[in-house]
């Protein structure tokens, strides 16, 4: 398991002697825009922390299995409940009585707080009482946008870590292994964004979204004029990728939904409708078996067109 994030060079080093010397420390609040890689830093420190082998080259040992499946028992993500934006501070008093007990599996306990900008006064306080007198053997790692938005007594019982976007080159590596598209459309991205290969993940996240959303809603609009060529043609960049299949699915009943609601005085058109829709839910089922992705779109276009005629 090799570090996780692409420059920040002299944070790494730092971090790795501390591993490799076990002496994390009890308290790290790592600061950092969104994109930056906050969370994977996280995960790679609690995953390393916990595991019972090698603290940073571990894939095999029980304990980097059961993080891998998100399982580890002493292992816990804290973060606003109930469609919530803050981290209450109940929420916090839990994880303090939770912080005092034994480790299960692991010599260590890790507790990762997100969104500790969102923490008001009396939540920050709560934690405040455990970082200053921690349990043996329990890592608490912060994650926010900022240090300013906490108290300045919490940061000063933490190590702090300041993310920093990488060079662009070294960014342009990274997207290079993760997205197969031309070098000048990843250099714009980064330019976008500041070499932050987060944020220029989800530039291109949500050009995929806005392009199958208007796949869909072409596919519709064929479907109902009775198009079938044209059908099968929008649909033929789809026929290698399931993950793109499933998402234009969605988009499509979404789609549908929308078009049912315009066409309630249309009683043809909303029966048509309402039986493509259904049909949908139904090939979306057959996408998680080895069905031939091109065999499943004729059948959706040939009974998308019977379903038309009546």
């Amino acid at each position: 398991m090799s570090f996780p994030l692409a420059g920040n060079e002299k944070l790494k080093d730092t971090l790795l002697s501390a591993l490799n010397a076990d002496r994390l420390p009890h308290a790290i609040l790592i600061e950092g825009d969104d994109g930056l890689g906050k969370h994977t830093l996280a995960s790679f420190l609690a995953k390393s922390a916990l595991c019972k082998e090698n603290a940073t080259s571990c894939t095999s040992c029980n304990s980097c299995h059961l993080f891998e499946a998100g399982t580890h028992p002493d292992y816990e993500l804290v973060a606003p409940q109930d469609g919530k934006k803050s981290l209450s501070v109940d929420a916090v008093r839990d994880i303090r009585a939770k912080a005092f007990i034994k480790p299960h599996i692991s010599s260590k306990r890790v507790f990762v707080f997100e969104r500790c900008d969102s923490m008001d006064e009396r939540a920050q306080n709560a934690l405040l009482k455990v970082l200053e007198e921690p349990p043996r053997g329990v890592i608490f790692i912060l994650l926010t946008l900022s240090r300013t938005t906490l108290l300045d007594t919490i940061i000063s019982r933490c190590t702090v870590l300041t993310l920093s976007a990488p060079t662009k080159s070294q960014a342009l590596e990274v997207l290079k292994q993760k997205c197969s598209l031309d070098t000048s459309v990843l250099s714009d991205a980064l330019d976008q964004t500041g070499n932050n290969i987060g944020a220029a993940l989800s530039l291109f996240s949500q050009k995929r979204k806005d392009e199958t959303a208007e796949t869909a809603k072409r596919f519709l609009e064929l479907m109902l004029d009775g198009r079938e060529y044209e059908q099968m043609k929008l649909l033929i960049p789809f026929e290698k990728d399931r993950i793109a299949t499933d998402r234009l699915f969605a988009s499509l009943k979404k789609e549908t939904a929308v078009t049912l609601r315009l066409s309630r005085n249309n009683t043809a058109r909303s029966r048509t409708l309402n039986k493509f829709y259904a049909r949908l839910c139904e090939y979306e089922k057959l996408l998680k078996t080895n069905i031939n992705l091109s065999l499943l779109f004729s059948a959706l276009v040939c009974k998308g067109a019977s379903d038309r005629r009546g």
